[in-house]
C-alpha cells in the first residue's frame, strides 16, 4: 500500500490544498481513450470528497474508486482467485490492468451470473431505501433477501449452504423462485422441529368430549416431539372434556360423524348447539386410520399461553423488474400479518431461534421466547415451498 501512497500523493495534496476552488476534481489512469472497452477510456481511480468520513473526519479529501481498491486489495491480501458476477466482465481487462501498472501479483478472475429471485429487489441502493424509509425494521428483517434476513425467517445454514452449491458457478442470469429455495430448506429443519399444536385466538368453537376428563383432574397424554424420531424424546398433552377446535375445522361436521383429535382418538359428534358449540364422545375402540378429518386441538385449560403468529410476503409484486421499472411503483402494502392464537403450555419452553412445527398449521422459528401474559411467544412462519398451507389451514397471507 505504500507504492500506491506515493503513486497518488501529488494529487491527495492538491486536492488538500485547493479544496474549494477544485471542488469537483478527479484524477484518472491514462490508459486508451481509443479502446473498444469503454472502463479502459482514462477511468477515475480517485474522487474528492470533502464530506466528513465518519472515522477520519476530514483528514483525507480524495478517495479511490471501488475499480482501484479492489485489484490492489485483493492482491495484497493473497487472494488467488476473485469471484465477480457477469455484471463486471467489462471491468475485467481494467482489473488486469492496474495490477500490471502498479507491479501486483495477478489474481485470477472466476466470473459466475447473478442468481436473481422473483418479486425480490437485491440492488444494495434500493434495499437501503426500504430500510431509510421505514419500510422494514432493519437489515435483519425476514422480508429482506439478507443472510440475516432469511436467518431470521427461519433458513437453516445447513440448508442454505446445500442451495447454494446445488446451484454451481453458472454464466447464465437466473430468476429464482423462492419455493424451491424454502422447499430445500423444510428437508433440513423437518428433521429436528418439535411438534406441538395451536388454535386461532378469535376463530375457534368449543368442543365438549363428554366422556372426557374434568379439567381439574390433570390429565394428560403423552406424545412424542417427532413422530419420525422418537429418539427426540416425548411431551405431555393436556386432555380435558372442554376442548378448542379451528372454526374452519368445524364448519361442515355433521351428526354421527367421526373425527380424529390428533393424539387423543376418535370422537363422535352427538351435538350441534345453535351457537355453534360442539358436543360428542370419545370411542376408545375408534379407527384412527379410517376416521376423518383429523383434527388439532387444545384443552380449555388455564395452561395454555398466548402465542403471536406472523406471516410475511414478498416487498415487491411483480415477479421481474424491467429496466426502466421504478421498484417504488410495485412496493406491495401488505407483506406482515400476525395472528393471535392460543398455543398448548409446552411451548413456554421455547428458546430464541428453536424452529417447531405447529401442526396442520406450518414450521415456525421462535422469534421472541414466552415471558409472560402481556409478553407472549413470537413465531415467524417459515415457507415450506409449497402453494398451500399445511393441513388446510391458511394464513391471512399468500402461502409460499
Amino acid at each position: 500500500m505504500y507504492m500506491v501512497r506515493v503513486l497518488f500523493l501529488p494529487f491527495a495534496l492538491h486536492i488538500a490544498n485547493r479544496t474549494h476552488m477544485y471542488e469537483y476534481r478527479c484524477l484518472r489512469a491514462k490508459i486508451d481513450m481509443k479502446s473498444v472497452n469503454g472502463t479502459m477510456r482514462d477511468p477515475v481511480m480517485y474522487r474528492q470528497n470533502t464530506t466528513p468520513h465518519h472515522r477520519s473526519g476530514t483528514k483525507y479529501k480524495a478517495y479511490p474508486t471501488y475499480d482501484l481498491a479492489c485489484p490492489i486489495v485483493d492482491s495484497l491480501e493473497g487472494v488467488t482467485h476473485a469471484l465477480r458476477t457477469t455484471e463486471y466482465n467489462d471491468r475485467d481487462e481494467q482489473y488486469g490492468w492496474i495490477q500490471k501498472a502498479l507491479g501486483l501479483r495477478r489474481v485470477r478472475i472466476h466470473s459466475f451470473a447473478r442468481m436473481n429471485f422473483v418479486n425480490t429487489e437485491l440492488s444494495k441502493r434500493k434495499l437501503t431505501w426500504f430500510v431509510e424509509n421505514g419500510q422494514v425494521t432493519g437489515w435483519d428483517d425476514p422480508r429482506f433477501p439478507t443472510v440475516r434476513g432469511v436467518v431470521r425467517r427461519g433458513i437453516d445454514v445447513t440448508a442454505l449452504r446445500s442451495f447454494m452449491c446445488s446451484q454451481g458457478a453458472s454464466r447464465r442470469i437466473v430468476n429464482m423462485e423462492w419455493g424451491k429455495f424454502w422447499a430445500e430448506n423444510k428437508k433440513e429443519i423437518d428433521k429436528y422441529s418439535s411438534r406441538y399444536m395451536a388454535i386461532d385466538k378469535t376463530h375457534n368453537v368449543k368442543l365438549t368430549v363428554t366422556n372426557g376428563p374434568e379439567a381439574d383432574s390433570h390429565t394428560y397424554i403423552t406424545s412424542d416431539l417427532h413422530p419420525k424420531d422418537p429418539s427426540m424424546g416425548k411431551r405431555l398433552v393436556r386432555q380435558a372434556k372442554t376442548c378448542l377446535i379451528e372454526k374452519v375445522d368445524a364448519e361442515g361436521l355433521a351428526l354421527g360423524q367421526n373425527i380424529v383429535l390428533m393424539r387423543w382418538g376418535v370422537v363422535t359428534i352427538t351435538k350441534i348447539n345453535d351457537d355453534g358449540s360442539l358436543e360428542g364422545t370419545h370411542d376408545p375402540a375408534g379407527d384412527v386410520k379410517a376416521s376423518k378429518p383429523k383434527l388439532s386441538w387444545l384443552a380449555d385449560v388455564a395452561e395454555n399461553i398466548p402465542v403471536v403468529l406472523t406471516e410475511f410476503d414478498n416487498l415487491i409484486t411483480k415477479d421481474k423488474l424491467e429496466e426502466g421499472d421504478d421498484f417504488k411503483d410495485f412496493i406491495n402494502p401488505h407483506t406482515l400479518a400476525d395472528t393471535a392464537a392460543i398455543g398448548d403450555a409446552g411451548l413456554r419452553n421455547l428458546k430464541e431461534h428453536d424452529i417447531i412445527q405447529l401442526e396442520r398449521r406450518g414450521y415456525y422459528r421462535v422469534d421472541k421466547p414466552y415471558l409472560s401474559e402481556d409478553s407472549p411467544l413470537v413465531l415467524f412462519m417459515v415457507p415450506d415451498g409449497k402453494a398451500k398451507a399445511m393441513g388446510g389451514l391458511a394464513g391471512k397471507l399468500r402461502h409460499s
